[in-house]
This record gives C-alpha cells, structure tokens and sequence, in this order.
C-alpha cells in the first residue's frame, strides 16, 4: 500500500524539521503520521493471525499518539522532547528503509538466512536454502506434508537494534561510550537473533517436541519469545551501566508523565 509505505517517510522529515526549526507542533505531526503506520501495521498483522506483533503495533500506536498529544502542549521539558525526537528520528532512518525499501528488506532477510542455513550445517541438522529466504531440510520425505522455515523481516531482529541505535546516538553523551555501548547490544542482539533462528529451525525439522507444527509453536511462540526477553533486558542493563544517559532519558521520560497524571 503507497500510503502506508509514505507516512514513515513524511514521519521522518517531520521530526528532522522538528529539530533544526525547535517546533514542538511539527514533532507532534511526526508521531501522527508513525502512529498512522502503526494502524495500518496492527490491521495487517490482525489479517494474518500474528496477535503478538498486532498488540505490539497497538502499543506503539498508543504510545505515538501519547508524545503527539504531549509535545502539541507548550511549555516544559523542551530538551526531553526533543530528545525523544531525535532518538525516533535516528530510529525511524535506520528501519523504515528495510521495511518499506523491497530491495532493502529483501537483502537483510537473504544475509540472516544464509548465515541460519549455514550455522545450522554446522551443527548437522542438514538444510539447504532456496533463495530468497526459504530454508528447507534434506530429509526427502519432510516436505511431502510440512512447509519450509521462511525468514522474514522480523526474523532478522531489525526491530530490536534499530531501537537500541536510536536510544544510544540520541542522548548527549562521548562518543566512545556510545560506541562501546554499540557493540553490547546491536551486534549482539543479531547474534543471539541468529542463534533463535536456528533453535527454532532445528526444533521444527528434527520435531523435538511433537509434531512439526507442535514444535515451531512451542520453540518459536514460547521458549525463543521468553528467551529474547531475558536478552533484551540484560542488554538493555549493559546498555543502563556503559551509557547511563539512555537510562536518565527513559526515567526523565516516565517521571513527566506519571507527574502529569498526578496534577490532574
């Protein structure tokens, strides 16, 4: 859909005006058109069952309309907003590329199923990819009843990292904290998302517990869900202790609002 495909792009000069022109309206324009993309987001996703990601598009729709609403207000807290605008504005630039971007989003999927396929090799488990993004299993008679693993772009953990790179670069702080803090998280994270994949790979081909189906729910749904979790919070902790800005940044942020709602 061209709207939806425009409305991160219109998103993100909005927030770049924002900054050069110190416009808390034109920011609040910048959260509407993401918050835009978030319905749109929920929908598809309601469409095609996956309840988790349309929740997770619900609160971030919520969550945009929240800062919309807040930056539209005048008066304090100039720097916490702008801020948060520069971090969305750092963040935005680094996703709605890959996601939006057919060429983009389709190079990052081929590269985390290569590097799946051939990790998987390595532990013996007998694969082999068909491009762009299919990862099928050896074994003959698998795919007579069972469909391959598809890598998509949520696969890669694109969502993850962009929101840790936005977090870091956009806080005031030396750039070789920023840089070591980089490299806790963004590599990590891919490599931990590199090492689901092929958990989930696994259990679905050797049906470790139950049927094929059975086991992709239960590895995918369940165990890789809670599992990149406990992962996002430590290297969110690591992220707290290297560069404490980013930690300042959230508490500022949580601080203003639950003020807000206790003046009321």
């Amino acid at each position: 859909m061209i709207l939806k495909s425009a409305l991160p792009f219109i998103a993100i000069l909005l927030f770049l005006l924002a900054l050069l022109l110190r416009r808390r309206a034109v920011g609040a324009s910048g959260w509407l058109f993401i918050a835009g993309y978030c319905y749109f987001e929920a929908f598809d996703y309601f469409v095609q069952e996956e309840y988790f990601d349309a929740s997770l598009a619900l609160v971030f729709l919520t969550f945009s309309l929240l800062l919309a609403l807040l930056l539209i207000r005048p008066g304090e807290n100039e720097d916490l907003f702008f801020t948060i605008t520069k971090v969305a504005l750092i963040t935005a630039v680094f996703y709605f590329p890959f996601s939006e971007i057919t060429f983009l989003g389709d190079s990052l999927i081929f590269i985390t199923a290569k590097i799946t396929t051939i990790v998987l090799n390595l532990f013996n488990v007998g694969v082999y990819m068909v491009p762009l993004s299919s990862i099928y299993t050896t074994s003959s008679s698998f795919h007579d009843s069972y469909n391959p693993i598809e890598i998509i772009l949520a696969c890669t953990a694109i969502q993850s990292m962009v929101l840790f790179i936005g977090l870091i670069f956009g806080v005031n702080a030396a750039m070789r904290r920023k840089l070591k803090a980089f490299l806790v998280s963004v590599p990590v994270i891919y490599g931990l998302n590199i090492i689901r994949n092929v958990f989930v790979a696994a259990a679905y081909f050797g049906q470790w517990f139950g049927l094929p189906l059975q086991s992709f729910d239960i590895a995918h749904n369940v165990i890789a869900r809670i599992g990149i979790m406990i992962s996002l919070i430590v290297v969110a902790y690591a992220v707290f202790v290297i560069l404490p800005e980013t930690l300042d940044l959230v508490e500022d942020f949580f601080r203003f609002i639950f003020r807000k709602n206790q003046s009321k």
